[in-house]
Parts: structure tokens; sequence; C-alpha cells
């Protein structure tokens, strides 16, 4: 085969000039119309179109639409929960449409689905292998938040029978029959280590890291861990802190989207109400000693749960330490106070900080809470007193921060002013706009109006919005009555408290005796305080307790309070009525006369009354009347047991009680056996209880 080789003739300068012009005039006319994208597939998805066994429900839209993409946009969407990625997977799926897939793909990179995965690493489960209720139900709690509050709840259930299961194992053990400590310790320790994967605190923890829990405590501690409705709170409580935070990250709480709480969590919030306020329409009072009945949902409304009414107290409250200053020369000053830049998520013109570190508003409470005890403490060393209130509320992106009304000595003001300045800025004191942003000290000045009215705004805003209907709220530029029910889910969400009185007497008290009314009492130490709370005169009030910096241990009325047992058998403490230290209990006043019990309105006339819900009528199982049939038996013989030992014994097994007393429940029948012949020879005698 012959091969001719032909050289092609060398172009000069204006043959490539004019062939460029050429090119260019096309491109000019008809390239621009040619397409732009990428016609090669990236993903080996692009060619077929069978699912991928990870696609998800969020992933499904993108597939459809550029499946090629699949490898690039899986990582962001595998994990994410559906509530937080669907907004995310709709605009990227627009982006890549409109403006193609450079912009789209560095929308996904910089958006907050890479704070989404931050934040879901702190909840994520470590030494899940250690607790056997994690390796039973790992899957429901690693997906906790994309669950719905009702499998929640079932879930709680679940893990509550488990628990309780594992603590009746727990008891056959070698572990436990051998072990030369306390044997209800070693249940505690169990129960520890099966709760700890789970960041959820076990109770009575406090006292046990102490070294000071008693036998007692843990008898109580291990029934509230096979409790339904323990379980079911806690991990409501969880699982609501979940799906709020990743809000946060995400970028849904701020003022361009939802301010101070997200849409989800403000819905949540308005069907909550809803249902309590219909369970409350359907329920009465009842009186335990005459049968008399009043509508519950009215008794509700007549008390300070009624935001009207709890604003119109603080209101009260405040106006009366306002009167206190005036009239004994003290000066007022509003403060606030605000966390450092790393508690923000977002900034308030818009955009993510990016040095957020990751926390919840409950962090920055802490914090903030952590901050005042340090200027509290520096105070009191200082013997400097001030009296006031605080008001937490958030910023436009869920993060607290304070507010503070306080009254001091004038000679004191500027030495206060210098201790919470330090403490404010202590932490991160240096970064930019620390020193305007962080803390403020404003002196409040008579002309410009009274003290309660600098804070009165904020005290509305943060209950009900009254009188704020055509007020812009500073922080999203929205009406500020209806940010309040935001202001409202958020601090119910997170579970911080709005408002504090600093210093004076308590309010405990002072509602106490305004539930005696008019009436006069034989005391003469209790009486004219009484007076004082009866004509809602809070200045007097607090003159007449010792004054507005009065110290606990020198009140002149405080509350008695008396014993009582909850279903867990713990000691727990009710208010009965008030007393005067000054004479002692001699000067008793009781403010609680009367029982009342919470009874359904279609409740007939035949059945129990008791002090707890008897909205729902649940039928007695078979169970429920052999365990019955125990207890009554165990006391019939004087036996005393606790909730384990009772389960115990109705799983058939045997109870040992010190060294002479050996019990079983043998086929509805208690055998009691004294063991102390046993050890001398003799057979053990077997007493069967009928």
């Amino acid at each position: 085969m012959i091969t001719i080789t032909q050289n092609l003739p060398t172009l000069n300068h204006r043959v490539k000039y004019a062939l460029l012009s050429g090119m260019r005039d096309f491109y000019d006319t008809v390239g621009k119309f040619l397409p732009t994208k990428h016609i090669q597939p990236k993903s080996q998805y692009a060619t077929c179109r069978r699912p991928p066994n990870e696609l998800t429900i969020i992933e499904r839209p993108l597939w459809e639409q550029i499946p090629h993409e699949y490898d690039y946009f899986h990582p962001f969407f595998s994990d994410t929960p559906q509530f937080i990625g669907s907004y995310f997977a709709r605009k990227y799926a627009t982006l890549y449409q409109e403006k193609g897939s450079k912009v789209a793909n560095t929308y996904l990179r910089t958006c907050g689905l890479t704070r989404c995965t931050e934040v879901q690493q702190q909840y994520a489960i470590e030494n899940a292998g250690k607790s056997l209720i994690v390796q039973e139900f790992y899957e429901q709690l690693s997906k906790l938040p994309i669950l719905d509050k009702i499998d929640v709840e079932e879930l709680g259930g679940k893990i509550a029978g488990y628990m309780h299961n594992l603590i009746i194992k727990f008891l056959e053990t070698d572990e436990f029959k051998l072990s030369n400590n306390a044997h209800e310790l070693a249940i505690y320790k169990f129960a520890l280590e099966q709760l700890k994967p789970l960041k959820i605190t076990a109770p009575y923890f406090a006292e046990y890291k102490k070294g000071e829990i008693s036998e007692q405590q843990i008898v109580i501690a291990l029934a509230k861990l096979s409790d339904d409705k323990w379980w079911k709170s806690r991990l409501k409580r969880t699982w609501g802190f979940q799906r709020e935070h990743l809000a946060i990250a995400a970028g849904q709480v701020q003022k361009h989207a939802n301010p101070y709480a997200s849409r989800t969590c403000v819905g949540e919030w308005k069907e909550q109400k809803r249902k309590n306020r219909e369970w409350l329409k359907n329920q009465c009072i009842e009186n335990t000693e005459t049968g008399e009945q009043f509508e519950l949902v009215l008794q509700v409304d007549k008390s300070n749960a009624n935001p009207a009414i709890r604003r119109c107290e603080l209101m009260v409250r405040m106006r009366g330490f306002e009167d206190i200053a005036d009239e004994y020369g003290y000066e007022g000053a509003f403060i606030t106070l605000t966390a450092p830049s790393k508690y923000h998520s977002v900034h308030a013109k818009g955009g993510f900080v990016k040095n957020w570190n990751g926390g919840t508003p409950r962090d920055t409470q802490r914090y903030l809470c952590g901050v005042w005890a340090k200027i509290r403490a520096k105070l009191n060393r200082e013997n400097i007193k001030i009296f006031g209130f605080r008001v937490a509320e958030p910023h436009h992106d869920g993060t607290p921060h304070w507010h503070i009304l306080v009254f001091m000595l004038p000679e004191h003001k500027q030495r206060v002013y210098e201790i919470m300045q330090t403490y404010a800025l202590e932490e991160d004191g240096g970064e930019q706009g620390a020193q305007y942003a962080r803390f403020k000290f404003e002196n409040i000045e008579k002309e410009k109006g009274s003290a309660t009215g600098y804070i009165a705004k904020y005290i509305s805003k943060n209950i009900d919005g009254y009188q704020l209907d055509n007020e812009v709220d500073d922080e999203t530029g929205q009406n500020l009555k209806d940010m309040a029910k935001n202001v409202t889910a958020w601090a119910s969400r997170w579970g911080i408290r709005q408002f504090q009185q600093i210093g004076g007497a308590p309010v405990t008290v002072w509602r106490e005796l305004r539930r005696l009314g008019s009436q006069k009492v034989e005391s003469p130490a209790i009486d004219p305080v009484l007076a004082a709370a009866d004509a809602g005169d809070w200045a007097a009030y607090t003159q007449l307790q010792g004054g507005a910096m009065v110290q606990r241990k020198d009140l002149r009325v405080r509350i008695s309070y008396e014993e009582a047992q909850n279903q867990f058998e713990e000691d727990i403490k009710k208010i009965k009525g008030v007393f005067s230290p000054i004479i002692g209990m001699a000067s008793f006043i009781c403010t609680r006369l009367i029982k009342w019990a919470i009874v359904s309105k279609n409740r007939s006339d035949s059945d129990a009354r008791s002090s707890v819900n008897n909205c729902t009528e649940v039928k007695k199982s078979p169970q429920d009347d052999r365990r019955q049939k125990v207890i009554n038996e165990l006391k019939k013989h004087q036996i005393n047991y606790n909730p384990h030992q009772l389960n115990h014994l109705l799983a058939g097994r045997e109870l040992k009680f010190s060294d002479k007393l050996l019990i079983k429940w043998v086929k509805d029948k208690l055998a009691i056996i004294d063991l102390r012949k046993k050890w001398s020879g003799m057979p053990p005698d077997i007493e069967w209880s009928f």
C-alpha cells in the first residue's frame, strides 16, 4: 500500500485575519443561538431512567429534571429532613433552569444545607453499642426530627416499656446479685448507661454526681424511667429542639423569612393553644366536698394564665417599683445586654453569620444568665443593691437578648455601669461593633417619660401586643402586635423565661394574699400586708414586706407549704397558706380551703371524683385487677414495697425481704415463706394467702 503525503500551503497573516473575521461574524449572527449547556452527561444515571436506591423524596423531582447532576446534589440532600430540604431543592431546580449549573451549584454549596449538617452532628448518637435502648430503636431515634408528633409519642411509649423490661431483667443478672455495693445504685448506673447516648438526663442525676442520692430517690428515678409520660415528654422536647434548631441553621428564622420562630413552630404553637382551649371548654372544676361545679375555662380566664391579666400584673409591679424609687431617691437605668456575634445565625441586613457557633437560643440564654450571675455576685461583694425587672426577647433570628430596668442609689450608678460593661464585654469584647452593640446603658430621664414607660412596650410585645396595633417592630419592620404570637411561640418552644423580677418581695406571697380578698385577719403582722395586696398597691406591699432591698430571710409574710406525694410517691411541696416568721406558725392562715378536682362536663354522677384529668374513661384490664389484688395482699400483711418489687412479683419471681422473709405470687395466691426455720434445718413454713 502506497501512502501519499501532501503538505498544505502555509497561511499568511492576511488570510488568517480574513478567516478569523469570518468566524467572528458567524458567531455574532448565528452562534449565539447554539446551545451553551453541557451535552456530555456527568452522572451514570443520566444514561438510564432507573432511579438510584438511595434516592430520597426530596431528590425525586431533581432526578427527574437533571439526572446527570445526581452525583453532585445527592450529598447535600441525602440526610436532610424533608421539612428543611424541600425548600432548597425547589430553589436549586429553579436556579438550574433559569441561570445554569454554575449558579445553581454555587448556591447549593453556600446555602444553609451545610449548616444543617453541622447541627445534625450535634444530635448524632454516639457509642450506640453501649445502650440497649439505642440498639433497639436506633432507626427511629436517628431520624427523630422527621417523625410526626404522634410517632414521637408512640416511640416514647415503646421505649418506656422496653426500659421497664430491661430493669426487670437486670434484677436477675449475676452482676446485680453478686454486686458488693448497694443494689439500687447498681440498677441506677445501669439505667444511666442506657440514657447516655441519647443525651437525656436521668432523674436525680445531680444528686448522683454529688454522691448524695438515696435509695428512695433511685426507686423514684427508675419508676420515672419506666413511665410513658416521662419518656414522651423528654422525646417531644428533644424533637422540638432539633426541628427548630435545623430551621435556624437553614435560615428559615429571620426577618426575610419568618422572624423569631419558624412558620412550623408558630403553627404548632397555635394548634396546641387551640387544643388546650377545646379541652378546657369540656372540663369543670368540682368541689370535692359539696360537688359544686364551675366551668374550668372561665376560671383559667380569671387567673394569671390569661395574657391580659399577666400583663397588667407586671405593669402594676413595675409601677410599684418606680413609686418606691421616686420616694427614696433612687435613680433608674435602662440596660440592653446582647450576646457576642458567634451566638447569632443571621445578620440583621441578611446573610449568614460566618462565625456562628451552631448554638441554640437556649445556649445564648445560658450565656446571658452566666454574665448576669457574675454581675450580681460582684455587686453583692461591693454591697451595691439594685431592684427592677428583666425582659428576655429574641432578635429576628431567634437569638435572645435582655432589656433590664433597674433602680439604684445615685452614688452607685457609675460603679454599676462599670461592672456591667466589664462582664458584658468579657467574652469577645474586641470584635467589631462590640462596644456599641453588646452593652447599652441609658439613664432614665423623667422629662422623656416614666421608667415604666421605657419597658411597657417590651412587656406588651412579649405577651399579647396590647395597644401596639400601629407600632412597627425595629427588628423586623413588621407590626408589633402580629409579632407577639411569634415571640410567645419562640419562648414556649425553647423554654425561656421572659420576665424576671430583680430584688423586692416575692410575687407568690402577693398572689396568695389576694386570694383572701378583702377579709380581715386577726394577725397584726399579716393584716396590713394583706390589705396592701388586696388594694393592688405593689409599692405598699413591698415596703411592708421589708422594702425593695429586703432579703428572703427578713420577709414579714412568707408562704407555708404542706407535704404531699405525686404518682411516683415522690415528696413534693404544695402551697397551703401564708404565715409570719416573726410570730411563727401560730400566725398560719390557710388560703387553699377548698379541694378542687378536674372532671369532665359529660361525667355522670356515678363516676368517681378525683383530682386528676377524668376526661377519658379507661376500662380496667385483667392485668390491672391482678395488680390491685397483689397490692391488697401486701397491705394486708403489712409488707412495704416499691413499684419495681411489685412488678417483680407480678412476673412470677421470688422476692426476698431481709434474711427472714421470702414471698412469691403463685396462681393468684401470695406465698409467704419464713426462712428462719430453713436455716435451722427445719422445712420452711409456707403461708398461703387467699
